[in-house]
């Protein structure tokens, strides 16, 4: 609200924005900050001019106690940018958890409760517990490499399997990359579509938050419908000195296989650059295009100040040699080196970026997955055209489009959620209604 005249000292002014008694400062917006700074460089002059010492003081005071008001402002918006939490996990409640990422009518990937990455539904067609590999070794992944004083350690990203996996002959046969070294600790904060798990372990020198959402903008059907899934990795360095870090994800080229039906043929893996950019395109020059199967993938890093390796090919398939002579590659220096092709229909990759972290840092390393299959059956005799691949031209096209306008949509998409959260239904109200969105 707007006054018509403040009054200092029996001196009047022209109209000044004020707050409204009981307005949260976080509620304030930018442009209610710059008509308050318009007002005081427009109308200063005239109410400073014909003043005596004392009105002189009243109107510093005056407008250090605005001055205060603005930077407390400032500083609540600021925080308002942390991702929003209405509900916790606790490691004993996330072996079910699965929180959909992907745009509205674009198909999903699910992040597990523990940082798994499951349920690849992105190929026009339900597909719960699917994760492209072969058997469960290589299924796609993520993993840290730590370097501290010359001491060096690799884990996956993921928190303990539960104990009630290890029913098979050999131990737990269900769980994708069952057997890789993993992080002690695991816990999950919601608040859809926002998801971070919180990874932690006594005897590793950092902690890891793996964030990950859409852009969700209710009556904005486009920003909403974008085939992205955002992951940042939050590394926090938790020693007195020193660490480098790697992150690297790996997964494979399933390009024609959607979990129930198709076959990849002669897919083909490749590393590109354009700007901030660089991943692995994912594309096939021998599915059919006009199959329900046939696309285009995207793994993408955009990492500020950060070494980024990758490899386009691994090791062939054979009684795990494959993934030993990754994790051995990696572990070396977090740094993973090119392998040549071996005519695999489905190609493995792996893309890594590695910085450095000063004692205390915290940083965020990116990564993106991206998808375009444009063509969907359903019920229908005939193949339709989804609607979002009228959009974008590929994978690699949803990045070009997207990136540049990525912190306006989070911003949004967290508008949304703490607009939503701060309400006074209660609590389980919020959460079976926000999280059936997904």
């Amino acid at each position: 609200r707007h006054t018509r005249y403040i009054s200092v000292t029996g001196v009047q002014t022209c109209a000044l924005p004020i707050l409204t008694p009981g307005l949260s400062l976080g509620l304030v917006k930018p442009y209610y900050i710059r008509a308050l700074a318009h007002n005081f460089i427009l109308y200063g002059t005239l109410v400073i001019s014909n003043l005596n010492k004392k009105e002189m003081r009243m109107i510093k005071l005056f407008f250090s106690i605005i001055t205060l008001f603005v930077f407390s402002t400032l500083l609540t918006q600021g925080q308002n940018n942390k991702w929003p939490v209405l509900k916790h996990y606790d490691q004993q409640h996330i072996n079910k958890i699965a929180m959909p990422i992907g745009g509205i009518g674009t198909g999903t990937i699910s992040l597990g409760g523990r940082g798994n990455l499951q349920d690849w539904e992105i190929m026009n067609r339900p597909a719960k517990g699917y994760n492209p590999g072969p058997g469960n070794n290589r299924a796609p992944f993520f993993v840290i490499y730590m370097e501290e004083e010359g001491k060096k350690t690799t884990r996956l990203l993921e928190g303990p399997v539960p104990l009630y996996e290890y029913e098979g002959s050999s131990g737990d046969v269900k769980t994708p990359n069952h057997g890789l070294p993993r992080f002690a600790h695991a816990s999950f904060d919601a608040a859809y579509p926002f998801g971070r798990v919180n990874l932690s372990d006594p005897d590793l020198p950092v902690k890891v938050g793996i964030k990950a959402f859409n852009p969700l903008i209710p009556g904005d059907a486009d920003k909403s419908g974008i085939p992205i899934a955002v992951l940042r990795f939050e590394i926090s360095n938790l020693t007195d000195h020193q660490v480098t870090v790697s992150i690297c994800g790996s997964m494979q080229n399933f390009i024609g296989e959607d979990g129930r039906s198709g076959v990849s043929i002669r897919n083909k893996n490749t590393f590109r650059q354009d700007a901030d950019l660089e991943g692995i395109f994912f594309s096939s020059e021998g599915v059919d295009s006009s199959t329900e199967q046939w696309g285009t993938i995207g793994l993408t890093t955009s990492a500020p100040n950060g070494k980024v390796s990758y490899r386009t090919n691994w090791k062939p398939q054979h009684w795990g040699s494959s993934v030993l002579d990754f994790w051995n590659d990696f572990s070396t220096d977090g740094i993973v080196e090119e392998r040549p092709a071996t005519g695999e229909n489905k190609p493995m990759a792996s893309l890594a970026t590695k910085v450095i972290l000063h004692s205390g840092e915290v940083k965020e390393i990116p990564f993106y997955i991206t998808w375009d299959f444009p063509n969907r059956k359903a019920w229908s005799k005939t193949i339709l055209k989804n609607y979002y691949s009228s959009t974008y031209r590929d994978a690699w096209n949803v990045l070009e489009q997207t990136i540049p306008h990525l912190p306006e949509l989070e911003k949004q998409t967290l508008d949304f959620v703490n607009a939503f959260i701060s309400s006074d239904l209660p609590e389980v109200v919020k959460e079976a209604a926000l999280f059936n969105i997904s």
